[in-house]
């Protein structure tokens, strides 16, 4: 039994195709198809349903495939550390992340490890929250970026950053003509929310419960993009966080409203198995995500309107010694 072969497996379940994982490995999908089948005669049991359309793992296929990928990820791990002793970091890894910390911070951290670890391959992956943490816990990936991070028997969790969290409305609304928004002035406003089974959106209604406030729901979405778009078409507020709304508070087409109460925060974190060994690659990553935290120029006090209503852009100020608060 070939390690190609366990590494075929994977990528078929991975990609959900035979197809695209051969092109992956460099050879035919017969040839994909082949390493299969080769490991079924081995084991002597059935791993994938063909008959299926898609296919479907059998109950033999998701036990072996979970001991495969903790296979394969221990030898990644051995043949990086014994082709890298001394050596620059070569290998590769795998990042999963929800989309709006893909979206804010992967590009700059894309560049960062580009330019500290240059031969090291990075992979990125964009999902639900609840995909990211299935990801890291199969072992699909080396580590996770989500927001309200939390650990478990299976998962461990690590602090990173916290985001200023805005009270924000499109340019025309008419709350942006305010010099200051009390809580009083929300009574009658309506609220683009988040979906209720998304954690951002448990500690919005519980601040708004501390503040005595009660706003209508025009529309709950489980996305920041979506959120912005129906906060024009309702005419409504919606509380995001700054460095997911910063680009269009420069470019005049949301303004956050000086809310001076407002003190509302997203944590971001790291998740990987308690379980999992990273490789080099891995962890110099991590490492590295881990020391831009609340980098200068990154995390910025709140931006709104000034006391002639002026708007106020980011500063690019740090608090350096604010932790995050992980409710």
């Amino acid at each position: 039994m070939q390690i190609r072969n366990l590494k075929v497996f994977c990528d078929v379940v991975r990609r959900h195709s035979f197809s695209k994982a051969a092109t992956d490995n460099a050879m035919t999908q017969s040839g994909a198809s082949q390493a299969v089948q080769q490991l079924e005669e081995y084991l002597q049991v059935q791993l994938i349903d063909r008959s299926k359309r898609p296919f479907l793992l059998t109950a033999e296929g998701n036990a072996f495939h979970a001991g495969c990928m903790e296979i394969l990820r221990q030898f990644e791990s051995l043949t990086e550390e014994v082709r890298s002793i001394g050596d620059e970091v070569t290998g590769r890894a795998s990042v999963a992340a929800i989309y709006s910390v893909g979206l804010s911070y992967l590009p700059d951290l894309q560049k960062a490890v580009k330019e500290r670890h240059p031969e090291a391959e990075v992979r990125y992956q964009f999902g639900h929250p609840d995909e990211v943490y299935r990801l890291v816990e199969q072992g699909m990936v080396d580590f996770g970026l989500v927001s309200y991070p939390q650990s478990s028997k299976t998962i461990a969790a690590t602090e990173w950053r916290e985001e200023t969290m805005l009270l924000v409305a499109v340019d025309s609304h008419h709350l942006g003509s305010c010099e200051q928004v009390a809580p009083s002035d929300l009574a009658s406003e309506s609220l683009v929310a988040f979906a209720p089974n998304l954690r951002i959106r448990h500690e919005i209604d519980r601040y708004l419960r501390h503040l005595g406030i009660t706003m209508q729901i025009a529309a709950e979405l489980d996305n920041i993009d979506s959120v912005k778009h129906a906060m024009e078409v309702n005419s409504a507020v919606a509380f995001l966080p700054e460095n997911t709304v910063r680009e269009e508070i420069n470019h005049g087409e949301l303004v956050a409203l000086d809310c001076p109460w407002l003190d509302l925060r997203r944590p971001l974190g790291l998740i990987q198995r308690r379980s999992g060994t990273l490789g080099r690659t891995a962890r110099g990553v991590l490492e590295l995500i881990l020391s831009t935290s609340q980098p200068a120029g990154k995390e910025v006090g709140s931006c709104g309107r000034g006391s002639q209503g002026r708007r106020v852009k980011p500063t690019g100020q740090v608090n350096g010694n604010r932790r995050a608060n992980i409710a």
